[in-house]
């Protein structure tokens, strides 16, 4: 029957809509579940159910769990099943990044369904909002203990196998029967406590950038050896930094040595144009290198800049330090992506380096001991920086939870393993980058090794998530073929065959005193905004020695230039990025003339070709793509 604007659906009524046969389930499964059209995606309808805070505990009472459901576009023949997507962070709300799983599902969608569940405290099922956390000048700590604080006995009901239990709640209710499950980041971690507890509901299982649920310890020591490897074949695969001077390691090396003694201090603007205080030491250095994981700009720029700071040219790094330890304290909308939950599901779930059962003024002193303990054993942990350097950095997490309330008896904290003890045979396909130094190759190994049967992809070339907005086109294919034909062969050649970054040698200093070096050095100035954008959330910012620009669009980026300068040439105009064809045309205006021109920004050999006139003469040049 009709209620209003929405509808009121039995499990046989959702299985009409859906054109699939009602599954015989019994009675006591079927929930009334009030569907309604939503903006999540076209054709989206959305919906709740009431779950249980604490099972087994009605007192406690229920926490609404939102999703949002999208029948395959081919109304005509049944459904062939239902694709079950989950966000990381933990934070995210999956509904708010349908559009990103729809372009990654792609033609899938035409005879599959697409389920969207939000994780108990994110996006439509009651996200936290600690305030101190959303939008916070204190440390990390201290705003994590306040949120504790403020979720009281909610605190611990935030797990990922509470949460698992209710996304496994939302299929029955709609039932759906076997659904494919992707998860990226932390959505592996949630995706494989699901299967672990959910065995019944999964047909395949796709880990994106995948994060162990249990067999590792706090300290993540894969990070390290994962950060220095992809610094180092970035360079070298690049020509123009293999050449322009001495490998990652040894400089970053050599600049530690200078700031340990003496920090680099100065003024830089972040990526969204805001100046502030920079001081460039261990700590900072630390978050650039394993911040660098989720985009290519780090990867491009930091060796770059370590030379040229070496050089008494220090404002490229003064630069990347504000980026990677600015960037403002406003996590945005809480509905989009609320801290607290990442705060109550990292505090009951990961593994920490410290007792959870243990006051906070205990967990405190058991934490500096075990930074002390570490440094004695195994000093070259996060090397070449030491444990105390990556301890003191914006980057690290080892800290976090040291004063969330205490953790109950009747729900343990720790890595959550499955009920059986083991993870059951079923597909899955485990994806990493190459270059992933947060979820890196290695843990994805360990993941792959723990499911029987689980095939692991490395793609070359890449970073943190893999297929979600693949602009490579390899990841995407992958999956997709993965989700049509879990048994079946897949694409993989691409996954070695993904092109390296064009990474910078040094940056420019002196005047070009040629017209060819002019137009290069107009290239790069827009290259070097390509850079910011990965950064930047404002639409506009600062170029490295002057200058501002301001850009809009997201799939096709429009930046339009007034006297940006990378060096000393100031760059006027508009440069327009197609992030999809993966090209760069821009149309420049120089103080001694006018240049248009084009290039590829993702291939490693492509050349940039500009026309125009400098100095009242025509000039048409082609050198290496910057």
């Amino acid at each position: 029957m009709i209620r209003r604007a929405g509808l009121l659906l039995t499990t046989a009524l959702v299985a009409a809509l859906l054109a699939l046969p009602a599954p015989a389930a019994p009675a006591a499964r079927a929930v009334a579940v009030t569907l309604k059209p939503c903006g999540v995606l076209p054709r989206a309808r959305c919906g709740s159910i009431e779950r249980p805070w604490e099972p087994g505990n009605p007192a406690a009472g229920t926490v609404t769990v939102g999703f949002a459901f999208v029948p395959a576009r081919d109304r005509s023949r049944p459904a062939l099943g239902t694709l079950v997507p989950h966000e990381g962070g933990p934070g995210y709300s999956t509904t708010g990044s349908a559009t990103s799983y729809a372009e990654m599902y792609g033609p899938l969608l035409d005879r599959r369904n697409l389920l969207l569940v939000d994780q108990r405290g994110t996006g439509r099922s009651e996200p936290i909002d600690c305030p101190l956390l959303q939008n916070s000048d204190v440390p990390y700590a201290d705003a994590a203990a306040a949120c504790g604080a403020q979720l009281g006995e909610r605190a611990d009901d935030y797990s990922t196998a509470l949460s698992a239990d209710d996304l496994a709640a939302v299929v029955d209710a709609l039932a759906l029967g076997p659904v494919d499950v992707y998860g990226d980041s932390y959505g592996t971690f949630f995706a494989q406590v699901y299967v672990g507890r959910h065995l019944d509901q999964v047909r395949s299982v796709v880990l994106d950038s995948a994060y162990p649920a249990y067999g590792e310890d706090g300290w993540y020591a894969t990070q390290g050896p994962a950060m220095r490897r992809s610094f180092t074949v970035v360079c070298q695969r690049s020509p123009g930094c293999r050449a322009a001077g001495r490998a990652f390691l040894p400089t970053l090396s050599r600049v530690l040595e200078q700031v340990r003694v003496k920090p680099w201090r100065g003024t830089a603007y972040d990526a969204d144009g805001r100046r502030m205080k920079v001081t460039v030491d261990g700590p900072g250095l630390t978050a650039v290198a394993y911040g660098a994981t989720f985009t290519p700009a780090f990867y491009r720029e930091l060796t770059a800049a370590l030379r040229s700071g070496l050089a008494g040219d220090r404002r490229p790094l003064l630069r990347l330090v504000a980026e990677a330890t600015g960037g403002g304290t406003d996590a945005g909308p809480v509905r989009a992506y609320s801290e607290g939950l990442d705060a109550a599901v990292a505090c009951h779930d990961y593994p920490q380096l410290y007792d959870m059962t243990a006051s906070p003024d205990v967990r405190q002193a058991q934490y500096a001991a075990a930074l002390d303990a570490r440094t004695a054993s195994d000093p070259d942990t996060y090397g070449p920086f030491t444990v105390h350097e990556y301890a003191d950095s914006t980057w690290q997490m080892l800290d976090w939870c040291t004063r969330w309330p205490v953790a109950p008896a009747s729900n343990r904290a720790g890595p959550p393993t499955p009920p059986s003890g083991h993870y059951p045979e079923v597909p899955v396909l485990v994806l990493s980058g190459e270059l992933d130094s947060i979820t890196t190759p290695a843990e994805g190994d360990l993941v792959t090794a723990q499911f029987p049967g689980a095939r692991h992809v490395v793609v070359a070339n890449s970073f943190h998530v893999t297929a979600v907005g693949d602009t490579d086109r390899c990841a995407v294919r992958i999956v997709r073929s993965f989700v049509d034909a879990p048994a079946a062969g897949l694409p993989t050649r691409c996954a070695s065959r993904v092109e390296p970054i064009r990474a910078l040698g040094r940056f420019p200093t002196v005047s070009p005193t040629t017209a060819r070096g002019t137009a290069r050095l107009a290239a790069l100035t827009v290259a070097d905004l390509q850079d910011r954008w990965w950064n930047n959330y404002s639409g506009h910012g600062v170029g490295l020695r002057g200058g501002t620009w301001r850009y809009s669009g997201d799939r096709e980026v429009r930046f339009r230039l007034r006297d940006v300068r990378l060096g000393t040439l100031p760059v006027s105009g508009l440069a327009v990025w197609d992030r999809n064809a993966e090209t760069m045309t821009v149309s420049l205006d120089l103080p001694t003339g006018h240049l248009d021109g084009s290039w590829d920004t993702r291939t490693l050999h492509a050349r940039a070709s500009l026309s125009g006139h400098l100095s009242g003469r025509p000039l048409r040049v082609a050198f290496p793509a910057p």
